[in-house]
C-alpha cells in the first residue's frame, strides 16, 4: 500500500504509454471498502477484486508469486510479455526502469 500513490502518479505521467491496473486481494465483503478507497485516491481506470481462492488467485496471475503483496508485474507495451515482477515493496527507481522497459518492449 506505501506505494499506491506513486504507482498511481506513474499512470498520469505516463499517460498513453501506460496502463496501471490496480487488482485488490481483499475479501468481495469488503468489496465497498476498495471502491471507497480508490475512489479517495482519485482512480478511475481499471480495478479488480479477487474472486476466487487464493491459490488460484495466484497462481493466475503468475506461476513465481508466492502471494506475498504488494505483487508487482510489468508488460511491454508493444509486445505484452513480462518485462519485470516483483514481490513486496520495492525503490521508485525499480517502478521507473520497470516503466521505461515496458514503453520500449
Amino acid at each position: 500500500m506505501a506505494e499506491f500513490p506513486f504507482v498511481h502518479s506513474l499512470g498520469k505521467k505516463y499517460n498513453q504509454d501506460l496502463m496501471v491496473i490496480f487488482v485488490s486481494a481483499d475479501w468481495l465483503d469488503e468489496e465497498n471498502q476498495v471502491k471507497e478507497f480508490l475512489s479517495s485516491m482519485d482512480v478511475n481506470g481499471h480495478s479488480y477484486i479477487k474472486d476466487q481462492p487464493g491459490e488460484e488467485f495466484i497462481n493466475g496471475f503468475h506461476k513465481d508469486w508466492t502471494g506475498s503483496l504488494p505483487f508487482t508485474i510489468v508488460y511491454g507495451k508493444l509486445s505484452g510479455e513480462i518485462v519485470d515482477y516483483w514481490e513486496n515493496s520495492k525503490h521508485e527507481k525499480r517502478f521507473i526502469e520497470a516503466v521505461e522497459k515496458a514503453i520500449n518492449s
